[in-house]
């Protein structure tokens, strides 16, 4: 039985922190430990003033667990690693320190092992007494001092009786851009694991380690009975694919609308769910609010290349549908393809526009471990990866690409564009979440319609907040 752990997200407030969220994993992680421990703190560093896991140490500390998710501060987060006792038990966990955990175990010897892959089910058997050499994705020291690797954890599903500890957070988590909050209070649920599909700019279908991760889902009640317990009014489900099985989506609808549950949920989903319009009614019925869908690119090559499953074409129609239905419609794009012109990564923003998508999200094209983009890179004359694993080329740089993708953002969100999905929010928002946050929404979308046209605003929203 441990005396006092610390569960750390060791990540710090920066311009772009995404305050908003809580450390879901984290949480898991403390849940499974609530049978093996006297008391249990989760210590998030963006809601601190000092980002240090030192002051939250106590003479009776006999474990703390880091969750490095991000190929961030690593260097600052390896050096608040070494400050630590010596004699408290230190384990690391998260996809960063998954990819790479012989580097950890090497730059902190203090750290006594790494947890590869989901957290909750190896820490449960640790804090269990489990022996480490048959704790399944486990890197640990030896007696010998020397490293250990056990072979990984099979994929598991979300245990339905475990819910993440978020009567352990220190403050509530409000939906916030830039250090401006609305007063609506967010989290977040994970009501599956795991990708069905083989995109392949993308790694979310296989583990840190290359294995295949088959999508494993959450049964529809066990989603509902946690979303009753969630006092917020926003709940955005980090499942890659939220809409991968329809019926099941129809399913946790009903549920919802039997219950009386009022809030709003913001999801992952395919163009495919497009040939459900009834879903899509029964969603809009039960409150979700925003479909969040990966186009990636204006251009049949690359889509074909990517192994999207759909073409331009197909594209175009499938949004013909869903903007008949009263939600956010956010669609991710990829700039940087392989193969693509400036003129092509450019007419993304007219693309989104004529396809009535109300936000977009632009990201660089990076090769993450496993995706295949390794190989495709290194097969396509002209085209490198930089440190970070973002793809450029001859053609264009990595600052070049950059700035493109800043340029596409200015085209596509003006004024009068924004003002249309602020009113447009503000007409499916329920009324109780509009109450709550009367103050505070007015200030936070006029000084986003502001940080459109007046540079002045963008820095100042830029700066970090506190």
């Amino acid at each position: 039985m441990f005396r006092h752990v610390l569960c750390v997200y060791p990540y710090p407030r920066t311009s772009g922190s995404r305050t908003s969220f809580p450390p879901l994993g984290l949480e898991y992680v403390a849940a499974a430990l609530r049978p093996h421990a006297e008391r249990i703190e989760v210590i998030n560093f963006r809601h601190e003033r000092t980002p240090s896991t030192q002051p939250f140490l106590r003479p009776d500390t006999d474990l703390v667990c880091y969750s490095i998710n991000w190929p961030l501060d690593l260097e600052r987060i390896r050096d608040d690693i070494n400050a630590l006792p010596p004699g408290v038990m230190t384990i690391l966990g998260g996809r960063t320190a998954t990819e790479d955990p012989r580097y950890w175990l090497e730059a902190c010897p203090h750290v006594n092992a790494v947890v590869c892959g989901d957290g909750e089910q190896a820490m449960a058997e640790i804090a269990a007494g489990r022996a480490w050499s048959e704790v399944a994705g486990l890197s640990y020291r030896g007696d010998d001092g020397r490293i250990m690797f056990n072979p990984p954890r099979a994929n598991a599903p979300l245990d339905d009786q475990l819910m993440p500890a978020r009567d352990l957070r220190r403050q509530s988590y409000y939906l916030t851009s830039k250090g401006v909050s609305t007063g609506i209070k967010m989290d977040k649920v994970a009501g599956s694991r795991g990708c069905p599909f083989n995109c392949k700019f993308c790694s979310f279908a296989v583990n840190p380690w290359g294995v295949r991760r088959p999508w494993t889902p959450r049964s529809a009640a066990s989603i509902v009975r946690e979303i009753e317990q969630i006092d917020a009014d926003l709940i955005f489900f980090v499942d890659d694919v939220f809409t991968h099985q329809p019926d099941r989506v129809i399913e946790i609808c009903d549920l919802l609308i039997a219950k009386k549950i009022r809030k709003h949920y913001i999801v992952n989903a395919r163009l495919e769910i497009a040939k459900r319009p009834d879903v899509l009614r029964k969603m809009e019925q039960a409150g979700f609010l925003a479909l969040l869908i990966g186009v990636e690119s204006t251009q049949d090559a690359t889509l074909k290349s990517m192994g999207k499953g759909f073409t331009v074409e197909q594209i175009r129609q499938r949004f013909d549908v869903l903007r008949q239905f009263r939600m956010l419609l956010n669609a991710y794009f990829i700039v940087g393809n392989i193969g693509e012109t400036e003129e092509q990564m450019l007419s993304i923003s007219e693309f989104a526009r004529s396809l009535g998508v109300d936000l977009i999200h632009v990201s660089r094209l990076r090769s993450d471990p496993y995706s295949g983009l390794n190989e495709l890179v290194a097969n396509t004359p002209g085209y490198h990866l930089d440190q970070g694993g973002f793809v450029y080329s001859d053609n264009y740089s990595a600052q070049h690409i950059a700035h493109l993708r800043k340029v596409i953002d200015r085209q596509f969100y003006s004024p009068r564009h924004v003002a249309g999905v602020v009113l447009k929010l503000l007409r499916i928002l329920h009324w109780r979440v509009l109450a709550r946050g009367a103050l505070t929404i007015p200030v936070f979308l006029t000084l986003l319609i502001a940080s459109q046209t007046n540079q002045k605003v963008r820095r100042w929203m830029a700066k970090p907040p506190g």
